[in-house]
């Protein structure tokens, strides 16, 4: 009884000190939201929204702080396990606050999140060992200033080595705030938790942190995320289509790609959209059932398909661009500047290097002729060939170097800002430190260049490709098809085919005289008188001598027009 008053009373203090609490931060608000008025880009500076993010980013250090939140505090990491793309903050490297203007920093945080914003992501806070913590005040106002529009599409927020400040103050906020937005935040205490919830190794993942981690947990125990066997999931693509595609492209690609063009050409965000983790798991199970070929997607809708099909592209056991080829990629020509040259490079160099096997190159010129069809729609569905290039490339690439990867699907805006101080020759270069860490490469193509590239420049690129698909579709429509042949008895010396057809023929010009002496002398056994069964022998004679005249009636064409038919001769000495 004693200990249930206890509760009570620790309840009742709890939620008074929540509501103390709730107050408090209202009333931070509201003193933080009428600085903000006073300090709007409109009201102060008199620009417009794009000019204001151009003066944000080049500020009074030529773009310092713009590359070091790009290159060092706000990273891409790859996609998660929905093909969500993923974003990661490191508060170990938050800067000095009386070096730096924290409103800046504030804006520089929330222009990197437009890139990614418009698209279902998740984020990635790792917050221990920050030498420098963000005041209460600041954290609020950044939570009110990143709005319902960088809220929406946040699939998931995974808090890793939270700080009890840290924790308090976030679930004060949601709860007085947002509590929908408090139920898509999840605590981790470890790596390993982590690594249960996304694909760790595509995260670059600093020392401070697993230094902080050690005192956790002794080692990072990473599940192997292992699935059964399967018939089109992870399954080389070579063996799906064959090596030169003569299989054809595989249920998953073949069904998502005549549903879309048919019915979602015109859909908003097509491609930056995902389904329910369950949802897409039960497609996947429905491709997975024996017996079972396709899936009808009028009844999932058009964000299943994109999904499936990012998701088996993803899955292939070799990615589509290996990492060995990431520098074939680098050399290309800028198609901002060189468009034409550019082409021409991913046409006679880059395609024929991706084609190992063959089949890949039919592969991509599938689905960016999807993706060029929704790009020409992009006046209605807002998917543009840049966005497109953006939502695809994490799919296409995949290594045992994730920062690698993530250089290569990179999608950062920073590098059209200026980047140094305009000025004289003669400048002291002694703080390019900031500038310099990711190095001159930051600025070469890369597959989101390559991609959108592939879809403004589809008919250019993939017209070898395609003409060679035209000609042999025509070649196998016109060329004359032989009667299906049934394979001869098990036991025999030779496992010939032959049909009912080349029996008869056979038979015919042999000759009833010769039959019956093949009858007489045992070599053809009859069932019934008026049809005998020919051996294998006889039969492989028959076809030999039909690929000898097709190689003699070929070779005759081409050396004069006209002329004595070739005459098969089927010996009758047996």
């Amino acid at each position: 009884m004693d200990s249930g008053n206890g509760f009570a009373d620790f309840a009742k203090k709890f939620n008074s000190f929540g509501n103390q609490l709730g107050n408090n931060i209202k009333r931070v608000f509201n003193e933080g939201q009428g600085a903000r008025r006073t300090g709007s880009s409109e009201d102060v500076l008199g620009l417009d929204a794009e000019a204001f993010r151009e003066a944000t980013i080049a500020g009074n250090d030529g773009g310092e702080l713009a590359t070091y939140v790009n290159e060092k505090l706000v990273c891409e990491a790859g996609v998660d396990f929905d093909s969500r793309p993923m974003l990661v903050f490191y508060a170990c490297r938050m800067l000095n606050p009386d070096v730096v203007d924290y409103d800046r920093l504030l804006n520089l945080i929330q222009f990197r999140l437009d890139d990614f914003v418009e698209s279902d992501y998740t984020v990635v806070l790792f917050a221990a060992n920050a030498r420098y913590n963000p005041s209460v005040k600041w954290l609020f106002t950044a939570y009110r200033r990143l709005g319902r529009k960088y809220k929406k599409n946040l699939k998931a927020l995974y808090i890793v080595h939270p700080l009890t400040w840290v924790r308090v103050v976030m679930t004060a906020m949601n709860a007085v705030l947002s509590p929908k937005f408090a139920k898509k935040v999840r605590w981790l205490d470890t790596l390993s938790e982590l690594a249960q919830a996304v694909p760790i190794s595509q995260i670059n993942i600093p020392p401070e942190v697993y230094q902080f981690n050690a005192t956790k947990e002794v080692e990072v125990r990473v599940p192997a995320h292992a699935r059964p066997p399967s018939r089109f999931f992870g399954v080389p693509l070579e063996q799906l289509m064959g090596v030169h595609g003569e299989l054809g492209l595989p249920a998953p690609v073949a069904d998502a790609l005549d549903y879309l063009y048919t019915n979602a050409l015109e859909v908003p965000d097509l491609f930056r959209r995902t389904p329910p983790p369950p949802t897409l798991q039960k497609v996947r199970s429905q491709y997975e059932a024996g017996g079972h070929v396709s899936v009808a997607y009028a009844v999932w809708g058009e964000h299943v398909a994109t999904a499936v099909l990012k998701t088996w592209c993803r899955e292939l056991p070799q990615p589509i661009i290996p990492p060995h080829y990431y520098e074939l990629i680098r050399q290309m020509p800028d198609p901002t500047v060189q468009p034409d040259q550019a082409a021409a490079y991913a046409r006679d160099v880059i395609l024929p290097a991706l084609a190992d096997p063959p089949c890949v190159s039919l592969l991509l010129a599938a689905l960016f002729g999807l993706l060029r069809a929704v790009a020409d729609h992009a006046s209605v569905n807002n998917m543009t060939s840049g966005r497109l290039a953006a939502a695809w490339a994490p799919n296409f690439v995949h290594s045992s170097q994730p920062d690698v990867d993530i250089t290569m699907c990179s999608v950062t805006r920073f590098s059209e800002a200026p980047l140094r101080p305009r000025g004289g020759d003669d400048e002291d270069d002694d703080d390019d430190d900031v500038l310099d860490l990711a190095g001159a490469s930051e600025n070469r193509p890369n597959v989101v260049t390559l991609a959108k590239l592939m879809v403004d420049q589809y008919q250019t690129i993939f017209k070898p490709i395609l003409e060679a698909a035209e000609a042999l579709t025509k070649k196998q429509a016109s060329a004359p098809r032989k009667p299906p042949r049934t394979t001869a008895p098990s036991g025999m010396a030779s496992a010939v085919q032959a049909s009912d057809e080349d029996i008869a023929a056979l038979v015919e010009e042999m000759g009833q005289t010769t039959v019956s002496q093949m009858q007489s002398t045992g070599s053809i056994q009859t069932a019934d008188p008026v049809r005998p069964v020919v051996t294998a022998e006889d039969i492989t004679r028959r076809l030999k001598a039909e690929q000898e005249a097709d190689v003699r009636g070929d070779s005759a064409a081409q050396a004069q027009d006209g002329g004595d038919e070739d005459v098969i001769v089927i010996s009758k000495a047996f």
